[in-house]
């Protein structure tokens, strides 16, 4: 009886050890960097006002980077504005929190290092802006007074500041209003 006792709690400890780890990847591939740098050359070569070829790039990116295809397709793509709504309005999209929550920070981070598509939203009656959660570490933001995850930009209203690889504070003036998302599996 002991010995049965013995074996089924030492399952349960590897079971529950296992089902617990978290993922450790911390990089993007060499693919998903060589992806970004590329997107990125061809957005910022890109004239105002935004043709569709260059709104396209945050729906191709997230496409590309992470399969998801739930922004459009080659015959069109949805913009930032609508990638912002449909996530906040998709059950496939987790709401993870608000920028200013640091457990919801650390969740995307984790998430994205997962390979999971994570994308931070700011939404307003003029359009608002969506960056992309990138694999990496969290970096401390000293302008939000939290640490912020790794993440890439498509500015459609200056398209040559637009950026991949920088902390998401770079994305937004400030955390207020920004609200993170991650696809389900």
């Amino acid at each position: 009886m002991k010995r049965l006792l013995l074996c089924t709690a030492c399952a349960l400890l590897w079971l529950g050890t296992a089902m617990s780890q978290d993922c450790k990847k911390t990089d993007s591939s060499a693919d998903q960097q060589k992806y970004m740098e590329t997107a990125l050359q061809q957005f910022t070569a890109c004239q105002l006002p935004l043709d569709n070829a260059c709104r396209a790039r945050l729906a191709q990116a997230l496409e590309h980077l992470y399969g998801v295809k739930d922004f459009g397709s080659d015959s069109r793509y949805m913009n930032s504005t609508e990638i912002g709504k449909k996530v906040s309005s998709d059950s496939n999209w987790e709401h993870l929190g608000s920028a200013t929550d640091q457990d919801a920070l650390k969740k995307a981070q984790s998430s994205a290092n997962c390979g999971k598509a994570v994308v931070a939203v700011f939404s307003s009656e003029t359009g608002g802006h969506v960056a992309i959660i990138l694999p990496g570490p969290l970096t401390v933001s000293y302008g939000w007074k939290v640490s912020v995850p790794n993440s890439a930009s498509f500015f459609t209203h200056n398209p040559s500041k637009s950026f991949t690889g920088k902390p998401l504070s770079y994305s937004f003036p400030g955390a207020q209003g920004i609200e993170i998302y991650a696809r389900k599996n």
